[in-house]
C-alpha cells in the first residue's frame, strides 16, 4: 500500500469519523456497562454494533465516496473486517484485565479503540472499499 495523497486523505476522513464512532461507541458502553452494570463483553458488542452502522453510512458515502448502492458482498466484507475488528476488541479488553491487572472497564476500552482502530481502517481500505490509485 502506497502513501497517496488519496490514501493520506482518507486516513485522515476515516480518523474524523472514527473520533465520531468512538464517541458514540464509549457512550453506548458507558451507558451499558457502567451506569447500567450489563456485562462489560456484552456492552461491547452493543456498544460497538451501533459505531459499526454509523461507519459504514458515513465512511461509505464521504471518506471512500461509494456513490453506487451497497452491493451483498460489500456489505458482507465490511460485517467480517468489523467481526474481526470486534474480536481484537475483546481480545484486549480480555488481556488487558487478566494479563495486566487493569480492572477499569473504561481504560481498558480506550485501550482496545484504537487497536481495533487500525485493524478497521486497513481491513475496510484493502477489503471493502478497494479503489484504483
Amino acid at each position: 500500500m502506497r502513501f497517496t495523497k488519496n490514501n493520506i486523505i482518507q486516513f485522515i476522513k476515516f480518523n474524523a469519523v472514527g473520533i465520531l464512532n468512538t464517541g458514540l461507541d464509549m457512550f453506548v458502553f458507558w451507558l451499558l456497562a457502567v451506569l447500567l452494570r450489563m456485562n462489560e463483553y456484552v456492552a461491547n458488542v452493543i456498544s460497538y454494533t451501533c459505531g459499526v452502522i454509523f461507519s459504514y453510512t458515513v465512511n461509505s458515502h464521504w471518506t471512500f465516496k461509494q456513490e453506487s448502492k451497497h452491493t451483498t458482498k460489500e456489505t458482507l466484507l465490511f460485517l467480517l473486517v468489523n467481526l474481526v475488528s470486534l474480536g481484537v476488541s475483546q481480545l484486549v479488553l480480555y488481556v488487558t484485565e487478566e494479563w495486566f491487572g487493569i480492572h477499569s472497564e473504561l481504560i481498558r476500552k480506550f485501550i482496545a479503540a484504537p487497536t481495533s482502530a487500525v485493524v478497521n481502517f486497513w481491513g475496510n481500505k484493502i477489503f471493502v472499499f478497494r479503489q484504483a490509485e
